[in-house]
């Protein structure tokens, strides 16, 4: 493995999931210093005991309580940050078209998926700023770009992470700072062992390259959008989805 984030500070929320987890495995093995975040504290133990060296921080991410938890944990880990992948989000109600949808759940989806980034992005922002620059990766879907019925709030979410993206890369390029997204198409995560084998196979039916994602794929390009290789590549929404969206 690589030594591209060698030197480097990274917070990697929802790090106890499928994809935070690889991020974060990928991350060390390419030397990054490393605070894994998420709500899932025994997770979060689990991970850092596979990883030792890696720091945990249990927070909630949708209120400024945790947020300033993570950099208060930080500033006194490494002192900077150099990367944030903002990972976590929540899928939300489904099977409900959008007159069905309790307002309360939507804001719910929001408050995760779109909210939380915003605030650890404005948080993370004047800490990169005064170190002469940094990079975001967010993780958006294809969802975001193609509206998926009856899972309205998650795609309108993974839309306004788009936006996100591209409004944070164009308004502190100047900075040296750099916000990318990734969207994952479907990936081998703890949620498709839910689903029935049937309606796995016409998922899969509809991916070209005949499979879905693996988490450590999806890290690959999420440390390579945090790596001074990607240096030129700015407010950009990668697809890495089996050319699924094509």
């Amino acid at each position: 493995m690589s030594r591209k984030l060698e030197g480097k500070a990274a917070l990697v929320t929802g790090a106890a999931g499928g994809i935070g987890s690889a991020v974060v495995r990928r991350f060390v093995a390419e030397r990054a210093e490393v605070l894994a975040a998420d709500l899932d504290a025994a997770g979060l133990d689990r991970l850092a005991a596979d990883l030792p060296g890696v720091r945990v921080c249990a927070a909630d991410i949708t209120t400024a309580e945790g947020v300033a938890a993570l950099f208060a944990a930080m500033d006194d880990a490494f002192g900077r940050i150099d990367i944030l992948v903002n990972n976590a989000g929540i899928g939300g109600p489904r099977m409900q078209r959008l007159h069905e949808l309790a307002l309360e759940d939507f804001d719910k989806v929001m408050a995760a998926n779109l909210r939380a980034p915003l605030a650890l992005t404005q948080a993370a922002l004047p800490r990169m700023i005064a170190a002469g620059g940094g990079a975001i990766v967010n993780l958006a879907s294809p969802a975001g770009f193609h509206a998926v019925p009856r899972v309205g709030p998650y795609s309108i979410s993974k839309a306004g992470m788009v936006m996100l993206t591209r409004q944070t890369a164009k308004e502190y390029a100047a900075d040296g700072i750099r916000c990318n997204a990734v969207a994952p198409g479907v990936t081998q995560t703890p949620i498709l062992d839910d689903l029935p084998e049937a309606h796995l196979n016409q998922i899969v039916a509809a991916i070209p390259q005949g499979r879905v994602a693996q988490p450590h794929e999806i890290a690959a390009m999420i440390a390579y959008l945090a790596s001074d290789d990607a240096s030129y590549v700015n407010g950009s929404i990668v697809m890495v989805d089996g050319a699924a969206g094509t």
